[in-house]
């Protein structure tokens, strides 16, 4: 993959890319509207960058990616919506829930096109290990402000870290989807530390950038064109029948993927 890690759209499907700019522009719209929160709609205005990724997600040619894909992107939605209502009592918990499907679906998207540890990147490796190491230290910190939630604190942060490493395990288009992943982790372990220990400088602009990051690199690097699959630029076997779109190689990727989906949530 030779494309310009700065250029993610120019890797995406065409249809897929002004739906991808528009959801770009919605995230930059809200971070730069946090000015003035809370205010109201915010929850709507929230939403559009979900939205907008969803509509690019429908162009993706590969059927079973697009299904996990849009509902990693509802899921992301609805929790984007839960997390902005004011006064919502049970506001933080049903978000937490919401995220939790989100990341399972992008955990399945990936590990259904995982690579073998052998042909993993060395820097995703260590990653991996660090992914874990984090995520460990940060239940630890939070432990004491967690009261109730530490049980499904606990859920979330495991599911959290297996989705970051699928991402990076699997094989998708350049380094967009490991990275959105990261980014992820590092948005949610804020959430975490301004929930249960204090206050971060800003903390409501670096969530949230670091979030709308995260989504909208995971997005490029799913529908990203990806070496060896003809299917994606061809659309040779996406017409009646209800194809995937994959070339016959991919097929045998996917049987192969699919036999060693193991989840352990």
């Amino acid at each position: 993959m030779t494309s310009n890690f700065f250029q993610p759209a120019a890797a995406l499907p065409r249809e897929a890319r002004r739906f991808w700019w528009l959801a770009a522009a919605a995230g930059a719209a809200y971070a730069v509207s946090l000015r003035g929160a809370p205010y109201p709609d915010q929850a709507v205005a929230k939403v559009f960058l979900c939205v907008m990724l969803l509509f690019a997600a429908l162009y993706h040619r590969e059927h079973r990616e697009r299904v996990w894909l849009c509902a990693a992107l509802i899921f992301s939605g609805a929790g984007d919506v839960l997390l902005a209502l004011p006064g919502m009592a049970q506001g933080f918990v049903l978000g937490l829930g919401a995220f939790l499907l989100a990341h399972l679906a992008y955990f399945v998207l990936f590990w259904r096109v995982r690579r073998r540890w052998s042909q993993v990147p060395a820097w995703h490796r260590v990653a991996i290990v660090l992914v874990w190491i984090t995520a460990a230290l940060a239940y630890v910190m939070y432990w004491p402000g967690m009261g109730e939630l530490k049980a499904p604190v606990a859920c979330y942060v495991i599911v959290l870290a297996m989705m970051a490493s699928a991402a990076l395990l699997a094989n998708v288009g350049g380094e967009w989807a490991a990275v959105g992943a990261l980014l992820f982790t590092v948005s949610d372990a804020l959430i975490g530390t301004t929930r249960f220990v204090g206050s971060v400088p800003a903390q409501e602009y670096a969530i949230w950038i670091l979030y709308a990051l995260a989504q909208l690199l995971l997005t490029a690097g799913i529908l990203a064109k990806r070496p060896g699959n003809d299917a994606r630029t061809s659309g040779a076997n996406t017409g009646s029948g209800g194809g995937t779109g994959r070339g016959e190689s991919g097929e045998r990727d996917e049987r192969d993927g699919s036999r060693g989906d193991a989840r352990s949530v």
